[in-house]
């Protein structure tokens, strides 16, 4: 089932559009969004931060600082992101301090409860809340999630983030819709019906899996340059590509204390396409399992969402490596940042107030 909720201990539901607020939440490793009923769209980078001191206390004049606002300020920060891997952090995970320990566990509710403030809710309007999670995430991952929403809303779905994507857009037959965002790339099979466990599949291998091989790649490359983690992200996000490209691509490092024109071409090329085998190999392990009559209803309606899925080349190298299967169309959404949120934003609507009270 693609679905988990729990309702919280607000009394009777009211009736009227204005007396309930409808959330969808794409709760993503490095970014999310929100779209509401009450016509709010944000997006913001999925961190949460404590001054470091006194000084940044001052700096700030605040105690936490969530979103955009901590990368702008993140060397007067100890930041914390609320999601690992794609999941919601959890207390048994390893901390270096106490203190840490306490402000990572505290993150998720801490995001999740600036979000609902930027959603505007008016005063004694109750907050029904749908959240998009990987196509695998465990009963414990889901679980997480609602128990970060307690106290913050009256009721909340978990809803598998690929299935959102394909609701929001209409496409409830045949689909097959590959969400990648920093932490997951997750894939779900749609056809008619919510899907199941065989349906959905989760792989690790994302955005952030990216950054990570580009920024090893480079620095192997160019061991005397002055480098780090999120200049390789800024480099990903700006010139990411699969497949072969008629340009160079070239950015300015510091080596030795001089700025210096560096060709990187080939490393993002390497970092970008290592993501490819493991997507190629899941989307035909879920068009040949499944009903043959139907195969070549998946293979015509392949649907790319998540930041991700932006990558120059991607459908051309995606249909190439299916070719063999017959006619192969791959198609990307046209809002890759508020997909998710929208689709969770009409799940929610769209769902009878009765069922609500019954969860």
């Amino acid at each position: 089932m693609a679905v988990d909720s729990t309702a919280g201990k607000a009394g009777k539901k009211k009736t009227g559009s204005d007396s309930i607020l409808y959330i969808g939440l794409d709760l993503g490793t490095s970014q999310s969004a929100i779209a509401t009923s009450n016509g709010v769209r944000i997006n913001t980078a999925s961190v949460v931060g404590w001054p470091k001191d006194l000084i940044s206390f001052k700096l700030h004049q605040k105690p936490i600082l969530f979103g955009d606002e901590c990368q702008r300020n993140r060397m007067s920060l100890d930041l914390f992101y609320p999601l690992e891997k794609g999941v919601i952090y959890s207390k048994s995970s390893n901390a270096k301090e106490p203190e840490d320990a306490e402000r990572k566990s505290a993150a998720p509710a801490e995001f999740i409860r600036h979000m609902i403030y930027l959603a505007e809710p008016k005063e004694k309007q109750q907050v029904y809340l749908v959240v998009g999670a990987p196509a695998e995430a465990s009963v414990d991952d889901k679980q997480a999630i609602i128990n970060a929403t307690e106290g913050l809303v009256d009721s909340v779905l978990v809803v598998s983030q690929p299935f959102l994507v394909a609701y929001g857009l209409g496409m409830y037959g045949f689909t097959l819709v590959v969400d990648i965002g920093a932490g997951t790339m997750d894939i779900c099979r749609m056809h008619g019906t919510i899907p199941g466990e065989s349906d959905q599949k989760t792989s690790f291998k994302a955005g952030t899996f990216i950054d990570d091989m580009l920024y090893n790649l480079l620095s192997s490359k160019y061991p005397r340059a002055n480098l780090t983690k999120s200049m390789a992200t800024q480099f990903k996000d700006k010139y990411a590509f699969v497949g072969d490209i008629n340009e160079q691509i070239s950015v300015e490092l510091i080596i030795d204390e001089k700025p210096t024109r560096c060709d990187i071409t080939n490393e993002v090329k390497e970092a970008c396409e290592s993501i490819i085998p493991e997507l190629v190999s899941t989307l035909r392990n879920l068009i040949t399992t499944f009903d043959p009559e139907f195969q070549a209803n998946l293979q015509e309606n392949m649907l790319l969402a998540g930041c991700v899925s932006r990558m120059k080349g991607m459908p051309h190298l995606i249909e190439h490596s299916l070719a063999n299967l017959g006619k192969v169309d791959v198609n990307i959404v046209e809002d890759p940042v508020f997909a998710g949120a929208i689709g969770a934003l009409k799940l929610g609507e769209d769902m009878p107030l009765s069922e609500w009270q019954q969860m």
